[in-house]
């Protein structure tokens, strides 16, 4: 894996190997030390809880043959596999699928983290339940979204006339959780049990990642062997200034503290944009926290004579695809107009699990530099507990009048937030470091990404901010951590709407619509508990109308 950078950011990468060299990062790293971290005792018995991840591929490999075995029996039954998991049980495999294609005479993997009926209904018209094998993925088991899906998805394959559904699904999950008991109770074709010690966004080569990966047909042992070879040249025997992944993690940290620039750019071709969508959420719920952040920016139009502001910092992830050439040529003129830039190319696509390896090490280097622990997530269980109050009421007939209010806006905005001036008075909300996010909680058909991406646009372009972006419930496994934990520096709008076709959940009294709207509403309350400036829009059909019309008001 090559990896390059103009001299700006040499500058300061070197700035940040300093850090790293006089906090000893290299050798205490390895020898899984918290002091890199936190001093205190609590933060630092926790810290050595989750090191697990650091030479996985090792635990992995020494299992492969299981995985394999079982990907080929699956092989010869299943003509898709849907994932169900969020975070760092689904964006990992998210990557496989959109990277390496769907694979000649092997099922075809669909990744399903959402909770939203339209984008659920979508995946249920694409496969026939009796011929899909369907991967419960949970660390904890105890998560909203995949436990919903599991509930939907046991009742259609038992519709299909399957006799036993069990065999149609498997977990992958920690030791003693209640996804295991769930998984031997409901006798599931397989149980694939992960190391205790591996943090969800750091599990990329672990079972949540290497068998879904296999059951879609790519060589996964190869891919673990080739980021065990590269891995050689990240750990301790490798200078700091020879080391990439440290390279990585001393421009993020430096970036951050010593130059004020806290907007890590990715700049990705086509065939790599879900890439992304990984390195944002482990960026951003690594480092978002105790009022500070390392802002990842993912799948940003690549406009051209952009003026980017000052806050900014970027790394290009280079395939040498076709569309790898466009990008190329942006990043040019990006550096050009004096911004900072490191370049990792990526030669083949068996390198995919070095390149997992590379940022998880880097970000782990970027968190010692700014001091925070990269392995907890302290705000993300604040919008779960709003989520789960607002579930109670509507459980009980109580539907609260906020799911569905047309706007909503932060009791310190309120006053501020007119529909019809929407634009300007987010405008006027904005100040030197903020970002702006925005967060819809709808189905992507090419219509509605379309309006959004055309949103997002309008959005960057009258604010010259970075407008991050992401699909709700997804984001709150992600980058949520990050609105609530940094220095509060974004404005959030939210969009909720009503499903073109809603889908009850078995067992529960209230269906997908309402569950996805309660995240929204409930992700609005932690906002505002924590200060946010945010709003919140409740769209109705059709969708991408509706989207075009808010994109007016900008």
């Amino acid at each position: 894996m090559k990896i390059q950078a103009n001299p700006l950011a040499q500058g300061i990468i070197r700035e940040g190997e300093i850090k790293l060299e006089n906090l000893e990062f290299n050798t205490k790293f390895w020898a899984k030390d918290p002091s890199l971290w936190k001093q205190d005792p609590e933060h630092k018995a926790f810290i050595v809880k989750f090191l697990g991840w650091q030479k996985v591929y090792n635990w992995t490999l020494e299992r492969i043959d299981t995985v394999l075995s079982f990907a080929q029996e699956a092989k010869k039954t299943f003509k898709h596999c849907i994932v169900m998991g969020m975070g760092g049980s689904s964006l990992a495999p998210e990557v496989f699928r959109t990277f390496f294609g769907k694979q000649s005479g092997w099922p075809e993997l669909i990744v399903l983290d959402t909770t939203q009926p339209d984008w659920v209904g979508a995946a249920r018209a694409r496969i026939n339940p009796a011929e899909t094998l369907f991967i419960f993925a949970s660390k904890s088991g105890g998560t909203v979204e995949p436990s919903s899906q599991f509930a939907y998805f046991y009742e259609e394959v038992k519709k299909s006339g399957i006799k036993t559904p069990g065999d149609n699904f498997i977990a992958i999950t920690d030791p003693g959780t209640g996804l295991e008991k769930l998984a031997k109770d409901k006798k599931f074709r397989k149980i694939f049990l992960n190391p205790a010690d591996i943090g969800g966004r750091f599990s990329a080569l672990s079972m949540f990642g290497i068998v879904p990966a296999a059951l879609m047909g790519v060589d996964v042992k190869k891919l673990l062997e080739i980021a065990k070879q590269e891995a050689e040249t990240f750990g301790p025997e490798t200078p700091i200034k020879d080391n990439a992944a440290l390279a990585l993690g001393a421009f993020m940290g430096a970036c951050t503290v010593n130059e004020s620039r806290d907007k890590l750019t990715l700049l990705t071709p086509n065939d790599f944009s879900t890439f992304g969508l990984w390195a944002e959420q482990l960026v951003a719920e690594s480092t978002g926290k105790e009022g500070k952040g390392i802002v990842p920016v993912a799948g940003e139009t690549l406009q051209a004579n952009f003026n980017y502001r000052e806050d900014r910092f970027f790394v290009h992830l280079s395939t040498g695809s076709d569309d790898d050439k466009r990008v190329t040529a942006r990043a040019k003129e990006i550096t050009q107009g004096g911004a900072p830039l490191l370049t990792l190319q990526i030669e083949n696509k068996y390198q995919l699990g070095a390149m997992f390896l590379l940022w998880e090490i880097a970000t782990a280097a970027a968190g010692a530099i700014l001091a925070i622990d990269p392995f907890d997530q302290p705000n993300v269980q604040a919008a779960k507990t709003m989520t789960k109050d607002i579930l109670a009421k509507l459980a009980a007939g109580n539907v609260p009048a906020e799911v569905s209010a047309p706007i909503l806006a932060s009791a310190d905005i309120a006053n501020q937030i007119k529909l019809d001036t929407l634009g300007q008075d987010i405008y006027s909300l904005l100040e030197s470091n903020d970002y702006l996010a925005i967060l819809p909680y709808v189905y992507p058909d090419a219509d509605t990404e379309k309006a959004l991406s055309a949103l997002r646009d309008k959005v960057m372009n009258k604010t010259k901010r970075a407008v991050l972006f992401g699909y709700g419930p997804r984001y709150l496994h992600s980058t949520g951590q990050l609105h609530k934990g940094d220095g509060n520096n974004g404005v959030f709008i939210l969009l909720s709407a009503e499903p073109k076709n809603d889908i009850k959940i078995p067992g529960q009294k209230y269906t997908f619509g309402q569950l996805c709207n309660a995240q929204a509403l409930g992700d609005f309350q932690a906002l505002q508990e924590k200060g946010r400036r945010v709003i919140k829009l409740h769209l109705t059909q059709p969708l991408a109308e509706n989207i075009q019309k808010l994109t007016d008001l900008f």
